[in-house]
């Protein structure tokens, strides 16, 4: 009987443990659940707001060729409803685009600015240098 007692003990010991194991589990997954839903809903607020903020100042037109797996991209966005047309997500894209390389683009915007420098810099010498070597044409 002893020995009935002892296992009767451990399984009570046991089912208690499990059931302590699943409270923690449940809290867990409730806060992940209630953390991920914030989440979410930061996520397709800060997407509503670019949309928003892209559809007000597109205004011009840009065609392009792509391949299949970008056209399938823009697809689930407009599937999805995220987007209300391939033309948006590509907008859409393309500013998401520049803005994770905006370093990049810096970079480029001060190299032009330099080559443009030296473009005025060689029409200023050729306009001055009209009349040819010696101050007169020859």
């Amino acid at each position: 009987m002893s020995q009935q007692n002892n296992d009767s003990e451990e399984r009570r010991r046991l089912s208690e443990n499990v059931d302590e194991i699943v409270d923690e589990v449940n809290k867990t997954v409730r806060t992940a659940i209630v953390k991920g839903v914030d989440v979410a809903e930061n996520i397709g607020e800060n997407i509503r707001d670019t949309i928003q903020g892209m559809k007000g100042s597109r205004e011009n037109v840009v065609m392009v060729r792509i391949d299949r797996e970008s056209l399938d991209r823009l697809d689930d966005l407009v599937e999805a409803g995220i987007m209300g047309s391939r033309s948006e997500a590509a907008a859409f894209l393309i500013a998401e685009g520049i803005k994770a390389r905006q370093g990049l683009f810096d970079r480029i915007g001060e190299k032009i600015g330099e080559i443009r420098r030296a473009k005025e810099e060689l029409r200023r010498m050729v306009d001055g240098d009209e009349e040819g070597p010696h101050g007169n044409d020859q």
